[in-house]
C-alpha cells in the first residue's frame, strides 16, 4: 500500500475551467446591494428621504424665521441627509463583523484590499445618489417658493461651486461615517464613536476653542464646502478631513487587513 494519489477522470464529463478572479464590477454590484439590501438600512434610507422632505419644508413653512436664500434651504436638506446616511455606510463597512459574514465574503475573495475598495466605491456612489436628490428636491422647493412670490436669493440661476460644494459635503460626511465602521470593533462600537465625534465637534464652537475649531471642527469647515465658499478656506478643510477621515479609515483599512477572522 502506498502513499501514491490516483486522479480518475470520468469518461464524456468535460473538465471544469480554472475560475479566474471574481471581476471588480461584480464585486462593487454585491456590496451595493449588501449595503441597502437589509431590513435596518432602508428603513434608515427611508428616514433620510423624510428627514431631506421635512427639512426643506421648515424655510418654506417659516418664511419669516428663516432665510430665503438657495444655501439656507440646502443646509435643511443637508440636515436630514448627513445624519442618517453616515450610519447606513457606517454598517456597511463594519456589519460583516458584527453579522459573521466575513468568514463567508473573505473566503469568496481573499483579497481584502479590493473588498473594502468595492465597499467604498460602492458607499461613495450611493452618497453621491443623495446628494444628487438633495439637490434636485431643494431646487423643486426653491422653486415652488419662488413661484409662491417669495424673493430667493440666488434663484433662478444655479451656482456651480454651490453645487459641487454641496455634493463633496455629503460625500465627504458620509464617507467619515465608513471611516469609523472600518476603524470600530463593531457596528455598536462605530454607532457610538460617530455620535460622540458630533458631540465633539460642539465643544469646538464654543468660546476659547472657536479658533481650533475653524480647523478641526468638520461643522465649521464643512458649512464652508455646504454653502460652496471654497476660497479662503482649503486649508482649514484640509485639516478636518485629514483628522476624522483620512488618518481613521487609514487605520481602519490596514485593521481589517489584518484582523484575524473568527
Amino acid at each position: 500500500m502506498t502513499g501514491t494519489t490516483v486522479s480518475v477522470e470520468t469518461p464524456g464529463v468535460p473538465a471544469l475551467p480554472p475560475t479566474g478572479p471574481i471581476p471588480f464590477a461584480r464585486l462593487l454590484r454585491v456590496e451595493w446591494q449588501k449595503t441597502v439590501g437589509t431590513r435596518a438600512a432602508r428603513w434608515l434610507l427611508g428616514a433620510v428621504v423624510a428627514l431631506t422632505a421635512g427639512g426643506l419644508a421648515i424655510p418654506l413653512a417659516f418664511p419669516r424665521d428663516v432665510s430665503q436664500s438657495r444655501a439656507s434651504y440646502l443646509s435643511c436638506a443637508a440636515l436630514g441627509e448627513t445624519r442618517l446616511l453616515p450610519i447606513v455606510l457606517l454598517m456597511a463597512l463594519s456589519g460583516e463583523w458584527s453579522q459573521r459574514t466575513a468568514l463567508v465574503t473573505f473566503t469568496q475573495e481573499p483579497r481584502r484590499g479590493r473588498v473594502l475598495a468595492a465597499k467604498i466605491a460602492a458607499g461613495s456612489g450611493i452618497a453621491l445618489v443623495f446628494a444628487v436628490f438633495g439637490w434636485a428636491l431643494t431646487q423643486a422647493v426653491v422653486g415652488v417658493a419662488a413661484a409662491a412670490g417669495r424673493s430667493i436669493a440666488s434663484h433662478p440661476p444655479v451656482h456651480g461651486p454651490q453645487l459641487a460644494g454641496y455634493a463633496v459635503f455629503v460625500l465627504l460626511t458620509s464617507l467619515i461615517g465608513m471611516a469609523f465602521g472600518a476603524l470600530a470593533a463593531g457596528t455598536a462600537t462605530a454607532i457610538v464613536s460617530y455620535v460622540a465625534l458630533g458631540a465633539l465637534g460642539n465643544l469646538f464652537s464654543i468660546g476659547p476653542l472657536r479658533d481650533l475649531g475653524r480647523w478641526v471642527n468638520t461643522g465649521e469647515t464643512y458649512g464652508w464646502l455646504l454653502h460652496g465658499e471654497w476660497a479662503g478656506h482649503t486649508a482649514q478643510i484640509a485639516t478636518s478631513t485629514t483628522l476624522w477621515l483620512i488618518l481613521p479609515l487609514a487605520l481602519g483599512l490596514v485593521r481589517t487587513l489584518r484582523r484575524e477572522i473568527r
